[in-house]
């Protein structure tokens, strides 16, 4: 008798991971490099079969069992126009590729509606309400991600330069955020990742009662309440805020939004595997 072999991948810049389980019972996973099927599709798809490899190998099966798995894999860069579907086609096996957000809101609320916000390096919000899904976000550092880490630690070291022009009072969050960017901030950020702003946001955490981090705290909980409000959010559905700026700045949310709070149910691993297990 043929058994049922169900896959989920949550794949993004920082790497990989696949759940595996066979006739629904126990889940294997494995962890894998980066898979961000926009910047790096060859070491996406590397990243991915190697994962596989591994998942399938300690339930002592090949990649000749991908044949008959359902497989569904939610990625970063899939909601870019025809790149979900142009990656599907290198794989060598049939996969059911999406946005890695569609596979958090399913993981996060486990299939039922609500909202999803997300605020980790960057952000995205997304929302399910009658089988239709809103997004909005996710386009990355250069040209959104408001609310992010990234974005909030670009304007915390930009407020620090208002201090050195004399614009802002003089604050000890400038000065360590300056130390931080050597030999000076605007030459420092010529060659900063998202991620290296993001970091900065330790710093900001750590001087927490300064007027410039107030200010970077209130931009991002302004951020959070507008995207909500622009995607449609409902008072009374279930809300999930994830991320770790999201988890700190989620208990600043006004009362009609705090009211929804959720914690998340589960993760885009498991919202992966959740939508796997739904394919016919």
């Amino acid at each position: 008798m043929k058994r049922r072999i169900d896959i989920g991948i949550d794949g993004g810049g920082t790497g990989c991971r696949v759940a595996l389980s066979i006739d629904g019972g126990a889940v294997t996973e494995t962890a894998g490099g980066p898979a961000n099927i926009v910047t790096d599709p060859a070491a996406a798809e590397a990243a991915i079969r190697l994962a596989l490899t591994q998942a399938l190998g300690a339930q002592g099966l090949g990649l000749e069992a991908l044949s008959d798995a359902r497989i569904c894999a939610g990625l970063a860069g899939g909601r870019l126009p025809g790149a979900a579907d142009r990656f599907a086609t290198r794989l060598p096996f049939l996969a059911y590729v999406v946005d890695d957000s569609l596979t958090a809101l399913e993981g996060a609320l486990a299939g039922a509606d609500g909202s999803l916000a997300s605020l980790g390096t960057g952000s995205f919000f997304i929302a399910k309400q009658g089988g239709i899904i809103r997004h909005q976000g996710g386009w990355g550092f250069a040209l959104g991600d408001e609310g992010g880490a990234a974005w909030a630690g670009r304007m915390a070291v930009s407020l620090a330069l208002h201090v050195a022009d004399g614009r802002l009072a003089p604050d000890p969050l400038a000065d360590a955020l300056g130390a931080a960017c050597p030999p000076h901030p605007v030459l420092w950020a010529q060659t900063a990742r998202p991620g290296d702003f993001a970091d900065l946001m330790r710093i900001v955490a750590r001087h927490a009662d300064s007027p410039i981090a107030q200010r970077v705290q209130g931009a991002i909980r302004q951020a959070l309440v507008q995207g909500l409000r622009d995607l449609g959010h409902r008072p009374g559905q279930a809300l999930v805020v994830t991320g770790g700026l999201g988890a700190r700045i989620a208990s600043t949310l006004p009362p009609d939004l705090a009211a929804d709070l959720r914690p998340a149910l589960g993760r885009p691993l498991d919202g992966a595997l959740r939508l796997a297990r739904g394919l016919p």
